[in-house]
């Protein structure tokens, strides 16, 4: 049992490391040239999100792009963070409540 609540802990720290998150999904579009057909223009970003019940889509510029993705990786990660710990929090839940069983 220690050992789940060290498990819920490092969870916790690991989701503390976490400053930014954002919803949604970053899209890199290339789209083609008028002049030089072989090239693609771009990229061009796009950031849709699902907010009220819409389907929302804003243009992201080329220099926020990263910033973004990071934020999007680290709203996934604290998702997945927070799924090891209701994970770890039902098993010590479930071995509170029947000391004896293994």
């Amino acid at each position: 049992m220690n050992l789940l609540f060290h498990q819920r802990e490092q969870i916790l720290q690991q989701m503390e490391q976490i400053k930014r998150m954002e919803r949604g999904s970053l899209q890199a579009e290339k789209r083609p040239s008028v002049r030089h057909p072989d090239e693609g223009r771009g990229p061009y970003y796009k950031h849709q999100v699902w907010e009220n019940g819409q389907n929302l889509t804003r243009r992201v510029p080329p220099e926020q792009a990263d910033t973004l993705a990071q934020a999007i990786d680290g709203r996934k990660e604290f998702e997945r963070l927070a799924s090891a710990f209701v994970d770890a929090t039902v098993l010590l839940t479930r071995a509170e409540a029947s000391p004896g069983v293994k």
